[in-house]
């Protein structure tokens, strides 16, 4: 093969390069590779009556599909016994260490077997030994570790992640931790708690980051989360703190599930509020491709949290940043105002770009924009956007809106003078938006129930008035007539874009 390649290239002939490596064996074509992967990873697992989680192993998929040239799958085994461990700590050996594919029962239980791909031909039985025989010697160190682990106290390995240093200006994990509980507290203000999920955001906050002293973790950190559930339960701690500990950490990358729980979102907006506003108050924010405290990531997992948590929905990006931002000047750290506008703007621009990758419109997307500093409520605004685009009277009152947002100076004041308006359009139109509720708190979807009659007046008043009169009186009255229709309208939109939007 190196001989025909040589020649190959020697010759300049490109289009002979492709046969020569297809003729060797080599898939170049990945669709076709990663196909190749996936059917004989499927029928390996198939031969000992398993299977493979194509779906969720996805990314695992890709990846070998970029390490092996031609695919060659070898099964292999591991003892019974190791199935004692949590599924996670196996699972994560496989993956992350040796790129192994484990092969699940039709119930989806972990069974003592995985599925690893060579590239060219191999002698079986050798790789196979081979790669058992290096699982083998990793799962007797995780179940080193594991033992070890449970004989130790929370409390204990909380106490201990005061040795471990997160930065030098901001002190250790427990520094960290302590800063994280607080604010979760101070972040609960806003939120709606029963007795035992106070008391659970409580004993979890106490515990927070517990698991960066253990073994297990300080071996396999992608587990941090995952072994403070694990070891929680051990320890007799309530399921729901065992999972609020779990959830704190998540999402972990985009696509990730959300904390499930009200304290485990708490949790989880504390640790990366923190974060955020440690690292923009030190000066240490992402630079280009450079991003070492993965600030990039936690931006998004605040994002993804408020718009994806109802229950800590009404919680605003400057609420985090506030609450953050004092518990650690608390600590003697400074943290100036311009270091919280950067993180602010740095957050609602992470949030811009989550709606462009989702396919959202860009006049879609600008006209969130004013939301975009409390993305659960903009969210709320996306959904009733997408609910209601096709309905011709909601995009004609849309269309009236943003035509006063026009024709009104920025500044002025809602309220307006009845006595001074004369024409018959503004005085049969000036009941109607008195008597309009104040849906500026509230859903598009509530407004349009409301202020769809409004539309055919507000046309009319617009063909038969002069907004801007000589009489200083009367033009300040029709303004203030206009303001107040808007004033009672949905906050957070800008309304000229979202009218361009509809027409998208």
């Amino acid at each position: 093969m190196g001989v025909d390649l040589l020649a190959a290239q020697e010759g300049g002939a490109a289009d002979e390069l492709v046969p020569t490596l297809e003729t060797a064996g080599f898939v170049l074509d990945p669709t076709a590779r990663r196909r190749q992967v996936v059917d004989g990873a499927l029928a390996l697992a198939k031969s000992v009556g398993g299977t493979i989680d194509i779906d969720g192993e996805a990314s695992l998929v890709d990846e070998i599909t970029n390490l092996v040239e031609e695919p060659q799958g070898v099964l292999g085994t591991f003892e019974e016994r190791y199935l004692e461990l949590p599924e996670q700590i196996l699972t994560t050996v496989m993956r992350k260490h040796q790129r192994y594919l484990p092969v699940r029962d039709a119930s989806g239980t972990l069974m003592p077997y995985f599925v690893t791909m060579a590239n060219g031909s191999i002698d079986d039985d050798v790789v196979r030994a081979g790669n058992e025989s290096v699982l083998r010697a990793r799962y007797e160190d995780a179940a080193f570790f594991w033992e070890a682990d449970l004989k130790v106290p929370l409390d204990d390995f909380r106490a201990q992640i005061d040795k471990l240093t997160f930065e030098n200006r901001l002190g250790s994990f427990a520094q960290r931790a302590d800063r994280i509980k607080d604010v979760s507290t101070k972040l609960a203000a806003s939120v709606e708690l029963t007795g035992d999920e106070q008391a659970t955001l409580s004993r979890a906050g106490a515990l927070a980051k517990f698991d960066l002293s253990t073994a297990m973790v300080v071996e396999l950190s992608s587990l941090a989360g995952t072994m403070a559930r694990e070891y929680a339960l051990k320890a007799g701690e309530a399921p729901a703190v065992a999972d609020a500990l779990f959830e704190m950490e998540k999402p972990r990358s985009a696509g990730d599930s959300l904390p499930s729980s009200t304290p485990g979102a708490l949790l989880a907006l504390a640790d990366r509020f923190d974060l955020l506003t440690a690292m923009f108050a030190i000066g240490a924010k992402p630079t280009g491709s450079s991003d070492p405290f993965a600030l990039r990531r936690a931006a998004l997992g605040v994002v993804s949290i408020l718009r994806g948590v109802p229950a800590v929905a009404a919680i605003s990006v400057s609420d985090g940043f506030d609450a953050a931002a004092a518990r650690l000047r608390e600590q003697g750290v400074e943290v100036s105002g311009e270091a919280l506008a950067s993180a602010l703007e740095f957050v609602e621009g992470r949030f811009g770009q989550q709606l462009r990758d989702e396919g959202v419109s860009a006049a879609l997307v600008t006209a969130l924009s004013p939301s975009a500093g409390t993305p659960g409520r903009a969210a709320a605004v996306l959904a009733d956007v997408e609910a209601l685009r096709d309905d011709e009277a909601f995009r004609a009152l849309v269309q009236v809106t943003q035509r006063i947002t026009r024709i009104v100076p920025a500044g002025t004041q809602p309220g307006f003078d009845a006595s001074v308006l004369t024409d018959e359009a503004e005085t049969t139109l000036a009941p109607l938006v008195e008597a309009l509720p104040d849906h500026s708190g509230d859903s598009l979807t509530q407004w349009f129930a409301d202020a769809s009659g409004l539309t055919e007046p507000l046309n009319r008043f617009f063909d038969d008035v002069l907004v801007m009169a000589d009489d200083e009186a009367l033009k300040a009255a029709r303004l203030g007539l206009l303001q107040s229709v808007i004033a009672k309208a949905p906050a957070g939109i800008d309304y000229k874009e979202l009218d361009r939007a509809l027409d998208v």
